[in-house]
């Protein structure tokens, strides 16, 4: 199913905006994981580190050395994502090695540059991960395990300034270097390969990029076995990756491998299978409209044989059989559905579910596919914006669809008025409020095109 992100909207505001995130934000997101670590001692507040050395009632021995409290207070403001604080205490406990170095100084550059990487300081960055990797190798070898991190470090800011050749060349480094010291297949190095990913995306390379998500999976098959819950959330992110690059099917296929597995450890009647086929439901919505029934008839099923199944686990899965009442136009039904969802996870202590259903949510949107989603050629790409606005009736069907803007020109009209045409035979689930279906005014919906950069009058021909 295409991924909504619902923004702005709140109950009974009468108005949404939506983002579609297929594909458009993997390099955002990626980048958007685990930064590399850094030393992270337990201080305390910053100022709680600094004042212990001015502290009189603090012994000599046991008061910290001053580049350990600048240190505690680096980690702390780090911590906190504070890096503009944390660049004054990053920097004066580097200063203060120049003539003689610590142990931990190589991780003290490291960390220096991440700093610098957060703040938008590429040239600064990139000059301290090189130093960083030069202390490593000076003290533990060209081989060492401590490299990964500044090599990925480094690999991150080529990414974020675009230096993509350079960035798959770094990164690899860093996965060679993991796969001498943990194995060929360690799972150790998925981040490393969704850093490699999305490296190659931005690079245009979408064939090498779908190679690495699938290694990513089958790293991690080597390692447990195909059968072991430990690889779920490996199939998981691979699915993830497909909804985002526009591959629904293959998306299903890795849902209905979770599935089997799964049900294969636990049973054909655990309430556990309610996540994978609460999935594959969704992705049959995309892909067929409701045509294939089996997930659908399996998950009704599993949920009438467990009514004390978890709530939000319960509650997500009648959701889902309300969307898919939706999409079929049963629009009694999907009410129904759409009520019980909202009691059951109401009962569920910390779920908003006010706000879970603030917003439409976009059902069955088969997005328009240009040459860049057909994956026709490995060329960089650029991602185009296009706008619309349209009212939403209480059974989630568009009315009154108009283009609001575009951020760049697109290439060909027949894509633009393809996308429209999507829209208007959209079904969407409304928002609801204290569970009843809503009409919505003044959605809008914004959706990304990938467009060759340098080869746009091939794209119009073929679009």
């Amino acid at each position: 199913m295409t991924r909504i992100h619902a923004r702005s909207a709140r109950p009974g505001s009468g108005r949404a905006r939506l983002a579609v995130a297929t594909g458009t934000f993997w390099c955002a997101w990626a980048l958007a994981q685990p930064a590399p670590p850094v030393p992270s001692p337990d201080a305390g507040s910053p100022a709680t580190a600094l004042d212990k050395t001015l502290d009189p009632d603090v012994s000599a021995a046991d008061a910290p050395k001053p580049v350990e409290a600048l240190r505690r207070a680096r980690d702390t403001l780090m911590g906190i994502a504070d890096f503009n604080a944390a660049l004054n205490p990053a920097k004066q406990v580097v200063d203060m090695q120049q003539d003689s170095h610590d142990p931990d100084y190589a991780q003290d550059v490291q960390a220096l540059a991440r700093i610098d990487l957060e703040l938008g300081k590429y040239d600064d960055s990139e000059t301290e991960y090189l130093k960083s990797i030069d202390l490593v190798e000076a003290q533990d070898g060209e081989f060492s395990l401590k490299l990964v991190e500044p090599y990925r470090g480094l690999g991150r800011v080529y990414i974020k300034s675009a230096r993509y050749p350079e960035a798959i060349t770094v990164l690899k480094e860093a996965q060679h270097v993991s796969q001498r010291n943990l194995g060929l297949f360690n799972v150790e190095q998925a981040p490393l390969l969704d850093d490699i990913t999305t490296a190659y995306l931005g690079a245009g390379d979408t064939v090498e990029a779908r190679k690495l998500q699938i290694e990513r999976v089958d790293n991690a098959v080597k390692r447990f076995g195909a059968d072991d819950p430990r690889v779920v959330p490996f199939r998981y992110q691979l699915a993830d990756y497909y909804e985002r690059s526009r591959l629904p099917l293959s998306a299903r296929e890795q849902y209905a491998e979770v599935l089997k597995s799964r049900e294969a450890a636990v049973g054909p009647d655990d309430p556990e299978l309610l996540q994978p086929l609460r999935a594959l439901v969704k992705e049959d919505l995309t892909i067929n409209q409701g045509k294939d029934r089996d997930a659908y008839t399996r998950l009704v099923a599993l949920l009438e044989r467990h009514p004390e199944a978890d709530p939000v686990q319960r509650g997500l899965s009648l959701a889902v059989l309300g969307d898919w009442a939706t999409v079929t136009e049963k629009t009694a039904d999907a009410a129904d559905y759409y009520r019980q969802a909202w009691q059951t996870l109401s009962s569920s202590p910390g779920f908003d579910v006010a706000q879970y259903f603030a917003d439409p949510v976009a059902l069955d949107f088969v997005t328009p596919l240009s040459a860049v989603d057909r994956g026709e050629r490995s060329k960089p790409y650029a991602w185009i914006s296009a706008a619309v606005r349209f009212d939403l009736t209480s059974a989630g069907r568009p009315l009154n669809v108009e283009a609001v803007g575009v951020d760049r020109p697109i290439p060909s009209n027949t894509l633009l008025s393809r996308y429209l045409r999507r829209i208007r035979e959209t079904h969407f689930r409304p928002r609801l409020v204290d569970g009843e279906a809503a009409a919505t005014r003044g959605v809008e919906f914004a959706h990304y095109f990938r467009v060759y950069v340098d080869d746009k009058k091939k794209d119009k021909k073929q679009d």
